[in-house]
C-alpha cells in the first residue's frame, strides 16, 4: 500500500515540481545544483532593478541547451524564458568576454583543487595527460559546459 502511495504522489506532482531529494525540474544538460552554487559567485552583477540571479540560472541553461544542439535562438524551448532575453545577454556577455572570464575562474579553481588533492595523496602518479582528472567533479562539469559555449562563440 505505502509502495502505491508513494508512487501516486510522485507521478501526480512529477510535472509541477520534484520530490526534495531530486534537482527542481531538472533537464538533462542544466546546471545542477552543486554546479550553481559554484558558479553563483563568479556572475556579474545585475544589470537592471529587475536583473535576479535566478533569471541567470535560467538564461545560463538556455545558452547551454543552444551550444549543445545548435537551435536557432527562436526556437528555444519555453522553459529558459523568452529567447530574445537570452540571446541579447548571450552576446552582451560574448562581446565583454563575460564567458572566457567565467571559464578561467572555473579552470582557476580546479586547478587549485587538483592541487590540494595532490598534497594530500603524493604517492598516487599520473599520466601527465590525465593531470585534469584530479580534483572536484563538479568544477570538471562546470568547465566543460563554459568550454562549450566559449568554443561556440569563437567560431
Amino acid at each position: 500500500m505505502i509502495g502505491k502511495l508513494r508512487t501516486k504522489i510522485f507521478f501526480e506532482f512529477a510535472d509541477v515540481a520534484c520530490l526534495p531529494c531530486h534537482d527542481e525540474l531538472m533537464h538533462r544538460g542544466d546546471l545542477t545544483n552543486a554546479e550553481w552554487e559554484r558558479l553563483t559567485s563568479l556572475l556579474p552583477p545585475g544589470e537592471r532593478r529587475g536583473d535576479r540571479r535566478d533569471e541567470h540560472r535560467m538564461m545560463i541553461n538556455g545558452v547551454l541547451y543552444q551550444a549543445r544542439t545548435g537551435l536557432r535562438w527562436r526556437n528555444l524551448p519555453d522553459r529558459f524564458g523568452c529567447w530574445v532575453t537570452i540571446y541579447r545577454r548571450d552576446r552582451h556577455w560574448t562581446a565583454d568576454g563575460t564567458w572566457r572570464r567565467l571559464l578561467a575562474a572555473v579552470e582557476t579553481a580546479q586547478n587549485n583543487a587538483a592541487r590540494v588533492n595532490q598534497r594530500e595523496a603524493p604517492e598516487v602518479t599520473q599520466h601527465p595527460r590525465h593531470k585534469r582528472a584530479v580534483g572536484d567533479p563538479v568544477l570538471a562539469s562546470l568547465r566543460a559546459h563554459l568550454a562549450a559555449i566559449v568554443r561556440q562563440r569563437d567560431l
